[in-house]
């Protein structure tokens, strides 16, 4: 960032990393509550699905998704997925 700012950016204008891991952590928090209401308000069934996948170096991932259907505004259906 200091060379991107063409010298014009200061240190003390850098947020800490313990200001970046407080951020990250809150909008995770927020995601997760939103996705905890989102699949509570879900109509009927929920369908999990999964993914299973490594890297080059040989580091194993697993994705668990969960889709279902909720109402939207105007007494419609609205499909939404959600990383669990």
């Amino acid at each position: 960032l200091l060379y991107l700012g063409d010298g014009k950016i200061d240190d003390t204008e850098l947020p800490h990393c313990t200001k970046i891991t407080q951020m990250v952590l809150d909008e995770y928090r927020r995601e997760y509550n939103r996705a905890k209401d989102d699949i509570k308000n879900a109509l009927g069934c929920i369908s999990m699905t999964t993914d299973l996948w490594s890297d080059p170096n040989c580091d194993s991932y697993m994705a668990v998704t969960a889709h279902f259907m909720t109402r939207d505004g105007k007494d419609g259906l609205k499909y939404k997925t959600r990383l669990v």
